[in-house]
């Protein structure tokens, strides 16, 4: 019950406006027409509310239009007295033509003149009357002379249109020989022999103020009620707008046309500026008029709501774009290329077709003259126009897409996996934006996932480090305890030299997962400075010399005696030459050489450590950076694999680039640094 309730509040609200307006707009229509009946005179207009009859306009002019048909026949050939002789007793009326002979009557007694007063003497009843005497027209009422020429006295344009309608010479003339009397009874009788105008309008009249009171009643309350619901009346516009929006702008155009044509008919069939306020005449001409102006009022609010609500989809649903959506889903159909073909061949057919149809339009309106089919003519070439316009603008779109996606990808290619390239669901590249879109999607969420394993790697070698310290440290010390027992056996000392060996080993590895780690989670603190790279090296091959030395191997330096000044931390560069110094000395052919050389060039500070490998060496760079590969697959030598590894991250932490280079037998690493300003 509460949802019908709900869904009916906006039709009652609508409802309401609609009847509240409607009324309204009539009350006003009718007021100003009988307003602009009165001359502009409220005086006269106040008194079609008099409760006399006879003080009201309508009477006024039903009795001018029976003194007028009178006149008629006073000047015309053939006597025509309409529908005098259907009001019965109610009227009164003599015709006397001195000239002619002609005398017109609807009763038996002659035409008698008062001699004191000279007007004519009338039957008990009859108190009210019109006189005219050849020159001048007279209004009698209760034996008084009524002032015709005020303004206030609803006389002044009746009259005088009457008379103009005489005023020609040939009517003058026939009317100065003329006496016309028209007399009203007082007390209006209905005809039981015809209709009797008069009776009628009275009765008409008698209720006009209590119906135009209650229509004022009506049209305050549906307003009032549309007032406290308008948000509930919007709510129907929208809906009104959404339906409205499914037809073509084309049969808006034409329904508006037609609109418009009805309102002219009926604007020129019905002449009621010229009809007495609030006779049923004028009622029903002032409606019909009313009628035609709310159906034309309402169709354009229609239209209009339609326009705020659509905005560009009230003229973009016409039946050219129609046709163009139609030939999109039949171009979806087909790869994308092919489409776009078709489009320009569809486009070239159109418009060929339309210019062809233009031109036979244009002959033939030249020949003929016919204007329609000169419009029909500009028609089709303003569609062909349209057609064209809209295609270029379609291409140029399609254009700025094309070069957003390739915008887009140079984004992804530079590592940005979170910018989402948007374009509208009707564009031509839309589909291959999604695609686009759910790529760099899977991309990311590849990277996100392989980032998140290595920050979980990290995490554990760090616990795992940081948890094997601590009792490889008292493992350390114990063994050093050990090796200073006296009276140990020698076997006994020998077990314990290997521990002391491997433990030292392993506490080596621990701290190359400790460091590594660090490195890899980016945690590591720096303490960058300003130092001398040449020197830096110099300094290593010193602290290692009892290496070198034991090693057999040949050291060869080419570094520049001028400093080589680059910005980076001491300590960890040290780190990073001690395990590649170290590298060489395990992996080097015996008796071989290594060469380490220091360059500048292009602001870049190159140092290179080569050196010929004791075993083949079948892998690529690639495979020799990963964490715990080691080059000699045999293991004879000692080492965690992890040396490379913790050297190009250090390299990459303090602002350099490292890499590998493999040739033959010749294992080549070099490290670039920028210089320092």
């Amino acid at each position: 019950m509460d949802t019908k309730s709900k869904n009916s509040k906006p039709f009652l609200a609508w409802l309401s406006f609609f009847a509240g307006l409607s009324l309204l707009f009539f009350i006003l229509f009718s007021g100003f027409a009988a307003l602009v009946h009165s001359g502009g005179n409220f005086e006269v207009l106040k008194l079609q509310f008099s409760k006399d009859y006879k003080d009201t306009a309508a009477f006024k002019e039903r009795t001018a239009n029976y003194f007028d048909q009178l006149t008629y026949a006073a000047t015309a050939d053939n006597v025509y007295l309409g529908n005098l002789s259907d009001e019965g007793d109610n009227l009164r009326y003599y015709l006397v033509n001195q000239a002619t002979g002609l005398t017109l009557k609807n009763t038996g007694e002659e035409l008698k003149l008062s001699p004191s007063s000279g007007l004519p003497v009338l039957p008990d009843g009859y108190s009210y009357f019109w006189y005219f005497d050849g020159e001048k027209l007279q209004v009698i009422d209760n034996g008084r002379p009524v002032d015709i020429k005020r303004t206030d006295s609803g006389y002044r344009e009746i009259t005088r249109r009457l008379m103009t309608n005489h005023s020609g010479s040939e009517s003058a003339a026939a009317l100065a020989n003329t006496r016309i009397v028209l007399a009203v009874k007082d007390i209006l009788e209905e005809n039981p022999y015809g209709h009797s105008d008069y009776y009628a309008e009275q009765k008409f009249i008698s209720i006009i103020k209590p119906v135009y009171g209650l229509l004022v009643v009506l049209t305050m309350v549906c307003l009032g009620l549309y007032l406290f619901q308008r948000q509930e009346k919007q709510r129907l516009d929208k809906a009104l707008a959404a339906w409205s929006g499914k037809f073509w702008i084309e049969a808006k155009a034409f329904l508006s046309f037609m609109v418009l044509i009805f309102l002219a008919v009926v604007l020129e069939k019905n002449y009621w500026l010229g009809l007495a306020p609030f006779t049923s005449e004028f009622v029903l001409n002032a409606t019909a008029v009313t009628i035609a102006l709310l159906i034309t009022g309402w169709w354009f609010y229609l239209m209009l709501i339609d326009l705020l609500v659509n905005r560009k989809a009230f003229f973009g649903h016409n039946l050219v774009n129609t046709v163009i959506n139609w030939y999109r889903k039949l171009e979806s159909r087909y790869p994308w290329q092919e489409a776009m073909l078709k489009r320009a061949y569809f486009l070239l057919a159109a418009v060929t077709v339309l210019a062809l149809f233009s031109v036979f339009f244009l002959l033939q309106s030249v020949g003929t003259g016919n204007s329609i089919s000169f419009i029909m003519s500009l028609i089709l070439a303003a569609t062909g126009v349209y057609l064209i316009i809209r295609y270029m603008k379609r291409f140029q779109q399609t254009v700025t897409s094309m070069g957003q996606v390739v915008d887009h990808i140079e984004l992804i290619k530079h590592g940005d996996f979170n910018t989402r390239l948007e374009l509208p669901e009707d564009d031509d590249m839309y589909q291959t934006a999604i695609n686009l879109n759910s790529i760099q999607e899977g991309m990311s969420n590849a990277v996100e996932e392989k980032m998140k394993s290595e920050r979980m790697k990290v995490e554990l070698i760090t616990n795992v480090s940081h948890d094997l310290k601590t009792p490889l440290t008292s493992i350390i010390s114990y063994i050093d305890l050990l090796a200073k027992e006296e009276g140990l056996p020698e076997h006994v000392n020998d077990y314990i030299s290997i521990l002391a060996q491997k433990s030292e080993r392993l506490k080596n590895l621990i701290q190359d997962l400790f460091d590594l780690s660090k490195a890899s989670s980016d945690s590591m603190a720096l303490d960058l400075e300003k130092l001398d790279l040449a020197r830096l090296i110099h300094q290593t091959m010193g602290d290692m010399e009892e290496q070198i030395t034991a090693s057999n191997l040949a050291f060869r330096l080419n570094i520049p005696d001028r400093p080589v000044i680059i910005e980076s931390d001491g300590g960890k560069l040290r780190r990073v030459l001690e395990n590649l110094i170290s590298n060489a000395l395990k992996y080097s052919l015996p008796g071989s050489r290594v060469f380490i050389d220091l360059v500048t060039t292009d602001g870049e500070a190159i140092a290179t450590i080569k050196n010929t490998a004791n075993y083949e060496m079948d892998f690529t760079p690639d495979d020799i950076m990963q964490r715990f590969v080691r080059g000699d697959e045999s293991r004879s030598t000692e080492g965690s694999g992890l040396g490379l590894s913790i050297a190009r991250s250090f390299t990459e932490i303090c602002g350099g680039k490292f890499s590998i280079t493999i040739d033959g037998d010749l294992f080549k690493v070099e490290l670039r640094f920028s210089l320092a300003p």
